[in-house]
Formats: C-alpha cells, structure tokens, sequence
C-alpha cells in the first residue's frame, strides 16, 4: 500500500467516524420523550435569526482575537509578520480545522506556512502556533476553575447544587495550579542551565536542532512575559466568547429551560476542549456527541445539547468556506505576503540567541 492511499483510507476512516457518529446522535435523539422534546421537536419550531446573527458576530469575534493572539506571540519572538498575514493564515486554519480530519489541522497548515518565511527559524516559527495551541487550552481551563469556582462560592444555586460541576471546577483548577507553578518555577531556572538543556536536546538523532530551537522560544517568551501576559489577557476574551456562543446556540431553537449561563461556563470549556481530541473534520460528531453528554450530566435533555452544539457547527462552516476562499488565494499570493511582511522591518532570519544572551532592548515587544 502507497503512502497516498494510506492517508487517503485514514482520512476516508475519520470522516466516516465523524459524520456516522453525528448520524447515530441525531437518530437517537429525534423523536420526543418525556423529559426531551427530541431534535425533531426543536427543529419544528421557528429559529430566532437574531440569536443566530449574534452567534456569528460573537464567533467572528473570538477568530479575530485567536489571530490577533497568535501575531502578538510571533512578533515576541521577532519574527517578521503582519496582521494581514495573521488573519489571513489564520482564516486558513479555519478552513482546515472545519472542513479536514483532525482538529489540529490548521495549526499545522499555519505552521508549514509561517516556516516557509523563516528559512534560519523554521522550529521558532512553528513553535508559536503551538504555544498559541497551549495558551488556548490553559485559557480554556482558567476559565472553568476561575467563573466555575467564584459563582460556586458566591452560592449560584446550579453549581453548587451540582456535585459534577464542582468536580469540573477542582480538576480545572488543579491544571491550572499545575501550569502556573511550572511557569514561575522555570523563572528562577539559571540561563546557564537552560543553554545546557538546549545542548542536550540539540543530541537528540535527527530532531535535535528542532527541540533546542523549540526550547529558544519558550524560554525567549519567559524572559520576555510581556507577549504570553497579552495572549493570556486576549485569551479570556476570546473565551469569554465563545461560551457565550454556546449560550445562545441553545436558543436558536426555543426550549424549556435550556442551561443557565453559569452551568455553561462550567461545562462548555470542557466540551470545546474534548472536542479537540476527537479525530473527525472540525470533531464532527464527537463535539455533538460530547456536548449532549455534558447536558445530561446537569440534568438538561441530550437532544438541547447536541442540537446547540450542531448550531455552532453551521457558523463555523461558514467562516471555514471564507478561510477556503483565503486559501485558494494566497497559493499564489504568499512569495508577496512574505515580502510586505520584510518591507515593514520586522527584523530578519537570525537564529535566536542563547538563553544567557539578555534580549536587547529593540527586541521586546513594545
């Protein structure tokens, strides 16, 4: 068997997983029961295009903050770019991540692309899409533990009545406890003993060069907090966000009590990052199929969960069509995108310099 047709099975296999498991959530949630009023249910009611419109505002809102998050992060590192680039390889991502099997798809595009234009730092370049990825999830999980927690403590008769949403808001933040720790630990860690890290997995046979560059740029952004402070700080924008866009998917279609916003903001984070895990286009079906298991856990109908989640879905394949139109284009447009990006000085190629090289002042961000 080739190496295409092996990637075309799999990929074939996980769009089969995907939209079989959407087919088995709708089937089994479509007729009525007495504590649901079933999917067909829903559907047969008139939608509120309001709400629906202001799922899109709000959804093109937290795109326009996960770009602008990652064009903070590459320009912390020095690296040449723009906020046109940003949105535009960003829509790319979009397109990918909605339409191509597994969620992190367009973070691998956005990383082959940003590459492209730093032949001297390829590995840094890649790194702040992935440290873009991360600061998502930490962003994801403060949120739970910290809305969670303060609406818990100050009484909210749904979470604290709710022995899974506590569970959800400890676990959160336990994780972000963790994370936190790990950050200020690796403060007080001598640069000397970082350059000698970087030595040692600069020996690692064939990746070696690529993981100590990695390295460079992680500690680059602890010696220079500023940028990851900034993506953090737009981080819990974006998701505040995107939970609201959850909220309202669940009132497209009018339904007796749908989840409170303080259940959301426990439970969606959880959803959004499990989704990511599931190997279909855009975790089709395994989002619904997530999200319908999450309502029944705070005692909500399964049908409301997957019918909400399905809502999001049609935003986000709208704005993944934009993000193909974006595609098609720069295929021929990135050699002059690369160039606008070096004529508006934002430095060259040079490697990134070792850990116990202090980062001149013209170098951070300002």
């Amino acid at each position: 068997m080739t190496t295409r047709t092996r990637h075309f099975l799999i990929g074939l296999f996980k769009y089969g997983l995907g939209f079989g498991a959407l087919a088995y959530m709708l089937v089994s949630n479509w007729n009525p029961t007495e504590k649901s009023p079933g999917i067909r249910g829903l559907l047969d009611q008139t939608p509120d295009l309001a709400v629906f419109a202001a799922i899109g505002v709000l959804y093109a809102v937290v795109l326009a903050l996960q770009y602008a998050r990652w064009y903070v992060l590459v320009r912390g590192i020095d690296l040449p770019f723009t906020p046109g680039l940003a949105a535009r390889l960003g829509l790319v991502g979009t397109y990918y991540n909605a339409f191509l099997p597994g969620s992190v798809g367009g973070d691998l595009v956005k990383a082959y692309y940003i590459a492209r234009g730093q032949p001297g730092r390829r590995a840094a370049a890649v790194a702040t899409v992935v440290i873009d990825r991360l600061i998502g999830l930490f962003g994801l999980l403060w949120f739970s533990a910290l809305i969670g927690g303060a609406l818990w403590l100050a009484g909210d008769e749904r979470v604290a009545g709710s022995e899974f949403l506590q569970k959800v808001v400890r676990v959160c933040g336990v994780l972000v406890g963790l994370a936190v720790t790990g950050w200020v630990v690796m403060g007080f860690l001598p640069p000397h003993r970082a350059d000698r890290f970087a030595g040692r997995l600069a020996h690692v046979p064939k990746l070696g060069k690529a993981l100590a560059e990695v390295w460079y740029a992680v500690w680059t952004y602890r010696q220079r907090p500023r940028a990851l402070y900034l993506s953090v700080a737009l981080t819990a924008v974006c998701h505040v966000a995107m939970v609201l866009t959850f909220h309202l998917g669940v009132r497209v279609f009018p339904v007796t009590e749908p989840g409170s916003l303080a259940e959301h903001v426990v439970v969606a984070p959880v959803g959004f990052i499990a989704q990511a895990f599931f190997p279909a286009p855009g975790g089709v079906g395994g989002g619904e199929a997530i999200f319908g298991y999450l309502y029944t856990l705070i005692g909500r109908p399964e049908a409301t969960g997957v019918v909400g989640r399905l809502t999001l879905r049609v935003i986000e394949w709208l704005f993944g069509l934009a993000g193909l139109a974006v595609f098609l284009r720069m295929k021929s447009e990135l050699p002059a995108v690369e160039a606008e990006a070096e004529a508006e000085g934002y430095g060259g190629h040079e490697e990134l310099p070792p850990a116990t090289t202090e980062p001149t002042p013209e170098a951070k961000v300002g």
